[in-house]
């Protein structure tokens, strides 16, 4: 009798892990399918607003002429991002997000991070020099997230390999780009090429990056940022400021001018925001 209770102790247990895991799975797709009605609706909600604030532009201005004038310079503007997108793919200066740290994110923090990738995307095809964009060790939830802004339309390059296994760059100078890392980068070249790490943690993982770059056996180096972010703050950039730092210094050639053109003004020392 106590053996039969003992097995069958652990039938209902082990019957109650496989509910519970249900359970939690079922919760989950819940959550991720209102995010991405939350994700369709936003956009719906800021196409509105624009199309909104054209046509109340368009009620302002007097003559037939200056209405024409202003929708082709609105269109204008869209064929410009168009241009910009297929001027990165052109682009000597080579940015690879390495998405490889799924195990050190939570499902949030995987989120966050295909909507980072996202701003990133919209942002290099805004700026003066845009930059030719890699997105590699895209894993089946990151490429979930990612789906809900049509990342397959993006003219960018997207991969779900190692980028140390993709040909473009096994002979390539590779520079890891580390908050940790010992050297400090001084400027862009044309002749390297510079990865960021594709991790959004709110508890900062100390050396994560450095010891990615250690373990792929690449140099390591950190943008120059320390002396301008205030002390209260760690001295990390998100993925989409750290790769449009490096737009802003190839824009500037100076990574003062860059950081205040990039990194929000709560960031920045109170000296820096004196002068």
């Amino acid at each position: 009798m106590e053996i039969f209770d003992l097995f069958g102790e652990d039938i209902i247990t082990e019957h109650q892990n496989d509910k519970n895991k249900q359970l939690r799975s079922d919760k989950q797709q819940i959550k991720n399918e209102l995010h991405r009605q939350k994700v369709v609706q936003k956009k719906k909600e800021k196409k509105k607003k624009i199309k909104q604030q054209k046509y109340e532009i368009i009620q302002t201005l007097e003559t037939q002429e200056q209405k024409n004038d202003f929708v082709h310079s609105f269109k204008g503007l869209r064929n410009q991002r168009k241009e910009n997108g297929m001027k990165s793919l052109q682009s000597p200066f080579r940015i690879i997000i390495d998405c490889g740290f799924e195990d050190n994110m939570s499902d949030k923090e995987q989120r966050s991070l295909a909507r980072q990738l996202s701003e990133l995307y919209t942002e290099n095809r805004r700026t003066d020099v845009p930059l030719k964009l890699y997105v590699t060790n895209i894993y089946p939830i990151l490429h979930k997230y990612l789906e809900q802004y049509h990342y397959k339309q993006w003219q960018l390059v997207s991969d779900e390999k190692l980028f140390t296994d993709i040909e473009e760059f096994q002979q390539a100078n590779i520079v890891y780009l580390s908050p940790d890392g010992e050297e400090e980068l001084q400027e862009i070249k044309e002749d390297e090429v510079y990865v960021i790490g594709g991790l959004v943690d709110r508890v900062i993982i100390k050396n994560a990056t450095l010891n990615r770059s250690r373990q792929l056996g690449v140099r390591s180096a950190k943008l120059p940022i320390g002396q301008f972010i205030k002390k209260s703050y760690k001295k990390c950039l998100n993925v989409s400021t750290a790769a449009l730092m490096i737009s802003g210094w190839l824009k500037y050639k100076d990574w003062s001018k860059a950081f205040d053109s990039i990194v929000p003004q709560k960031f920045k020392e109170q000296e820096l925001q004196q002068q």
